[in-house]
């Protein structure tokens, strides 16, 4: 197996024993954890019947399901296996293009094991002796992995924008970027992965884009989310990534897919198959 696979191991480790089906329209849209399940059904904010969780009205149209979920959202709040409210709406679909069945929190996404997807952009530099990484150091106020290495753009996509719209959006809020730079970003692709985390679980489709960046640019932050920039060479990214754990746990996918994409690994290294197939696991 590649050294590398162990991220894509992690990245898909879920024991789905401790997890609920959570149906809301007729659709199985989310996995709820066996402790959040018990909160939520003692509460009678959930149903359960027959090992298989609803939400209490059925009938309910999409504001009256986005109600529903606000509603649990304060609980498990209270509850403290949330944190605090994110005001960024989701969709609550089956696949990206579906309309939303309800509209719900950031925050409430992985607690309810609900599909999100999101944008990272590859920001490099060509140069003779090597590709160079713009990479990004976490804030340590963040939420998830403060302090670890990110991407020079990237971010979650909130309901009602488009794909470039929200690459856009981050790119500036993130980077600085400008609107001729971010406009050569290319898409790229996308990989998928089903991790679990505390009481919760993740299941995210990222949409992958490239840019090569022109060396008079140099990304500067907007909103506070990264404490500092600094281009590495490519080769140094591949060491941190196969032989440290600096990069946020999603970062290390997207680089890998990177890696094979500009022949940093080979088809001849052993476990490349392997790789290729565990970045588009599916969204179990």
């Amino acid at each position: 197996m590649h050294p590398l696979y162990r991220h894509i191991a992690t990245n898909n480790a879920v024991n789905w024993a401790d997890y609920t089906p959570l149906f809301i329209a007729g659709k199985k849209l989310g996995c709820v954890h066996h402790a959040v399940a018990d909160a939520l059904c003692s509460a009678r904010l959930l149903e359960r019947n027959n090992d298989v969780l609803f939400v209490v009205d059925e009938k309910a149209d999409c504001d009256g399901r986005s109600k529903q979920l606000q509603i649990i959202l304060h609980h498990l709040i209270e509850k403290k296996f949330i944190k605090k409210e994110r005001f960024e709406l989701y969709s609550v679909a089956s696949s990206f293009k579906d309309a939303p069945v309800a509209l719900a929190d950031r925050a409430l996404i992985p607690m309810l094991g609900f599909i999100a997807h999101g944008v990272h952009c590859n920001g490099y530099v060509k140069r003779k002796d090597d590709l160079h990484l713009w990479v990004g150091k976490r804030a340590s106020d963040r939420a998830v992995d403060p302090g670890k290495l990110d991407h020079m753009i990237a971010g979650g996509q909130p309901h009602g924008l488009s794909i470039m719209e929200n690459l856009a959006k981050e790119a500036h809020e993130e980077a600085g970027a400008p609107a001729h730079v971010i406009a050569q970003a290319k898409a790229v692709g996308s990989i998928s992965y089903t991790r679990a985390q505390t009481n919760g679980i993740r299941r995210d489709a990222l949409f992958l884009f490239d840019l090569a960046c022109p060396d008079d640019f140099t990304p500067r932050n907007q909103d506070g989310e990264v404490e500092e920039f600094r281009l590495i060479p490519m080769n140094e990214a591949v060491r941190l990534v196969q032989d440290t754990d600096e990069f946020k746990f999603n970062v290390n996918l997207v680089l890998i897919d990177f890696f094979i994409r500009h022949g940093m690994i080979s088809p001849d290294d052993a476990g490349y198959a392997e790789l290729c197939a565990g970045l588009h696991t599916g969204l179990r």
